[in-house]
C-alpha cells in the first residue's frame, strides 16, 4: 500500500512539474533583429549583360550629377551599354494664386450669432516635370497568386459600371468614338518630354517623375493680409522648389532603376518576440535564443553566401519550433507563447530563404485555432519569395559578386510584425 502510495504521488509531481510551463502565463515584448541582404528586382537580365549608361536631358537637368548613384549590381558602361536610361528634366510651372474665401460666426451658449466675420487664405502650386525613359531588356517577375473571392460591393460597383457604360453605348445619340473619347478625356501628352535620340536598343519602360509642390497661408480676416503672407513667405518656397526638384527627380529616377533592375543592398529589421516575464521556466532559454538570433543575423552580408551559416541556427529553429509545437490550441493562458513562438520561427526561417521547408512547416497549421491566420499568411508570402529566387536563378538574396559599399550607405526597411499579444485574461 505504501509503494502504490508513494508511486501514485511521484506520477502527481511529475505530472504537475510538465505543465508547469504551460500553467503559468508568459507576457512578450517586441525586438528587432537586423538582417542585411539583397532586395531583388522586378527584371531579370542575365549576368554578363549587367552594363548601363545614364543621361541627363532637359531644361532643368544641367545641376544633375548622372553618375552620383549607380545601379547595384551593375557595372558602368559608356561605350557599349545593354541597358541605358534617360532623365528628361524639360519643365516648370507655377500655378496661379487661388483664394479661398470662408464665413465664420460665433454663438453665445443661447445659439444667439454674435459675430460673423469672413477668412481668407491663398493657394498655390508648382509642377516640376520630369521623364525616365529605359532602354533595353524587359523581362518583369510575373507571380499568380490565388485569386481572391470578390465581395458583394465590389461585384456591385462592378455591374453599376458595367450597365452605365452598356447605357451610353445604347444612347443613339452617341457614337462608339464618342463614348472612347468621354472615356480617355483627361489623358495627354507633353510634346516637349522626349528620350534618347537614335537609341538602338528597344524602349523597355517610360516612367513620370513629375514632382508637385503645394503652398497654403494661415487663415486671415483680411484677404490682402493673406495675399501679403503668400507673396512674402509661401511664393517664395515654389521658387526654391524650381532649385530642388531636379535632383529630387534624379533621386526618384536612381530609385526606380534599382527597383527594376538592382541588387540594392537592404538591412532589414526582423520582428522578434523576446519574453518579459522572468519567473517563467523557459525565460533564459527564450530570451537566449532570441539573442543568439540577433547575434548570428548582425554576420549577414548582402554580398556573402550564407550557405556556412545556416546550420548555426537550427538549434534556434528546433527550440522555437518545440515551443509552438507542444502548446495545445485550447491552452487558452499559453496562446501567446504558441503565438509568439511560431512568429519567432517563421521569421527566421524567411530571412535564411528556407521558403520550402517554411512551406511546409505552415501547411500543418493552416487549420490550428491560433496560427492559422499566421501560417497562411506566411504560406503565400514565402511562396512568392521562393519564386522570384527562382526567377533569379537563386538560392538566396545574397549576390557573392555585388561590389562593397560602406555600411552608412545601405538602406534600411522595416519589416512588420504579427499584431500585439492580446491579453485573455477573463476572457
Amino acid at each position: 500500500m505504501k509503494n502504490t502510495t508513494a508511486i501514485l504521488l511521484l506520477l502527481s509531481c511529475c505530472f504537475l512539474c510538465s505543465n508547469t510551463t504551460f500553467a503559468q502565463k508568459a507576457k512578450f515584448k517586441n525586438e528587432k533583429a537586423t538582417c542585411q541582404k539583397t532586395r531583388l528586382p522586378v527584371n531579370y537580365v542575365a549576368p554578363e549583360n549587367r552594363t548601363y549608361n545614364v543621361y541627363k536631358k532637359g531644361a532643368y537637368s544641367e545641376t544633375i550629377e548622372e553618375f552620383s548613384r549607380g545601379i547595384y549590381g551593375w557595372k558602368l558602361d559608356r561605350d557599349r551599354p545593354k541597358m541605358e536610361a534617360v532623365i528628361s528634366v524639360y519643365g516648370f510651372q507655377i500655378h496661379p494664386a487661388k483664394r479661398n474665401a470662408q464665413k465664420k460666426e460665433k454663438k453665445d451658449k443661447d445659439g444667439k450669432v454674435t459675430e460673423k466675420w469672413t477668412e481668407y487664405t491663398y493657394s498655390s502650386s508648382a509642377d516640376g516635370m520630369a521623364t525616365l525613359y529605359i532602354y533595353g531588356e524587359s523581362s518583369p517577375f510575373v507571380y499568380k497568386k490565388k485569386e481572391v473571392e470578390k465581395s458583394k460591393a465590389e461585384k456591385q460597383k462592378e455591374a453599376e459600371a458595367a450597365a452605365k457604360k452598356k447605357d451610353l453605348e445604347d444612347n443613339p445619340f452617341l457614337s462608339s468614338e464618342d463614348v472612347a473619347e468621354a472615356d480617355n478625356a483627361g489623358e495627354s501628352d507633353i510634346s516637349e518630354d522626349s528620350g534618347l535620340d537614335g537609341a538602338m536598343l528597344p524602349l523597355a519602360k517610360r516612367v513620370s517623375l513629375d514632382i508637385t509642390e503645394n503652398v497654403q497661408t494661415q487663415a486671415n480676416r483680411s484677404a490682402s493680409g493673406a495675399y501679403k503672407d503668400y507673396l512674402d513667405n509661401h511664393r517664395p518656397k515654389l521658387y526654391k522648389f524650381r532649385d530642388n526638384y531636379p535632383h529630387q527627380a534624379y533621386t526618384q529616377a536612381m530609385n526606380t532603376l534599382n527597383y527594376e533592375y538592382g541588387y540594392s543592398p537592404i538591412n532589414y529589421r526582423i520582428a522578434l518576440k523576446s519574453m518579459k516575464t522572468d519567473n517563467h521556466p523557459e525565460f533564459k532559454m527564450w530570451n537566449d535564443a532570441c539573442q543568439a538570433t540577433q547575434t548570428l543575423f548582425k554576420a549577414f552580408k548582402y554580398n556573402k553566401s550564407i550557405a556556412d551559416n545556416q546550420s548555426k541556427f537550427d538549434p534556434i529553429i528546433n527550440y522555437f519550433h518545440k515551443q509552438a509545437e507542444q502548446i495545445p490550441d485550447d491552452d487558452r493562458k499559453a496562446k501567446n507563447m504558441k503565438k509568439a513562438a511560431f512568429e519567432n520561427l517563421v521569421n527566421i526561417m524567411y530571412y535564411l530563404d528556407r521558403h520550402e521547408e517554411l512551406i511546409t512547416l505552415c501547411q500543418k497549421y493552416k487549420d490550428s485555432k491560433v496560427l492559422d491566420r499566421m501560417a497562411n499568411n506566411i504560406i503565400d508570402k514565402s511562396s512568392r519569395q521562393a519564386a522570384l529566387l527562382a526567377f533569379h536563378k537563386l538560392d538566396a538574396c545574397h549576390l557573392d559578386k555585388m561590389e562593397d559599399i560602406a555600411d552608412g550607405d545601405v538602406e534600411s526597411e522595416e519589416e512588420q510584425g504579427e499584431e500585439e499579444e492580446e491579453d485573455d485574461e477573463g476572457k
